[in-house]
């Protein structure tokens, strides 16, 4: 299913590399993956080794469990007996094992591939799923997967290109996103910031696709600890931006409950 990155010819994979039939070759790491990142502009993008430990440390907790079990139980209602399940911009594989699992235990036979921009990031995933699945760095926007060769695609708070996405899609293929909708973690920012701003909706797409369902969930976490607090604010976009004052602010917190508000959207690629 993977292609070159270079030359866009099927690669071939064994043991320890992946070549193509123009000659070019790409070593497998001892973790697991492929690096097929070929754009040197997009080194150092995604989430580093600090954010996505915190993820993983938050996600296991359980707090956001609730998502994942309406993303696990749509997937599966869409999923067919035999396919391959793309997870787009798989963070740390706490969705990405979550979907695996729940696909199997539904009776389905899933051949999961799973990217991310940040290395880290697959590294992590790889090491989560062992040898489940095909794992490997790369861009959203370039994905080196064969055309028409995904049933479902997964885009879970991760960047987003349409075209690629109609693209890897067979027709009739489907794409499931989840985005933060308005409220969520809004109480959090008021507790940090001066002027606190609520999510934009960031779900409407082009007309390859046909919106299907929309799910939005609700629901509160409590989170009884400064450490708690921190690891959440941690695995967010906001610990990259945050001054000195706004962060001493959220050091002075002790506990917080903190409202989540999520997005699922379906999409089915036109045919």
């Amino acid at each position: 299913m993977l292609i070159c990155p270079k030359c866009g010819l099927p690669l071939s994979l064994k043991e320890k590399s992946a070549c193509c039939e123009n000659g070019h070759s790409f070593d497998r790491a001892r973790q697991g993956y492929w690096n097929l990142l070929m754009d040197n502009s997009s080194h150092g993008h995604g989430d580093d080794k600090k954010m996505l430990q915190s993820r993983r440390s938050f996600l296991e907790g359980g707090y956001y469990e609730p998502l994942a079990d309406q993303l696990s139980e749509t997937v599966a209602e869409l999923f067919p007996r035999r396919g391959v399940l793309l997870d787009a911009g798989c963070g740390e594989g706490y969705y990405t094992q979550k979907l695996d699992a729940a696909l199997k235990k539904a009776g389905k036979e899933p051949s999961l591939y799973a990217f991310d921009i940040a290395k880290e990031a697959v590294r992590m995933t790889a090491g989560k799923l062992e040898k489940k699945g095909t794992f490997f760095v790369a861009s959203t926007f370039h994905i080196p997967m064969k055309t028409a060769s995904a049933d479902v695609a997964l885009s879970l708070f991760a960047p987003y290109s349409e075209e690629e996405f109609l693209r890897v899609l067979r027709p009739q293929g489907y794409l499931v996103r989840a985005v933060p909708l308005e409220d969520h973690l809004y109480r959090l920012k008021k507790a940090v910031y001066d002027h606190p701003v609520k999510n934009e909706k960031k779900a409407v797409i082009g007309e390859g696709f046909v919106l299907l369902s929309e799910t939005e969930l609700r629901g509160e976490i409590r989170l009884d600890s400064p450490e708690k607090i921190r690891t959440l604010f941690g695995m967010t976009p906001y610990e990259k931006k945050t001054g000195l004052r706004e962060r001493a602010r959220l050091e002075s917190l002790s506990e917080l409950s903190v409202e989540t508000h999520f997005g699922i959207f379906v999409y089915r690629r036109r045919g």
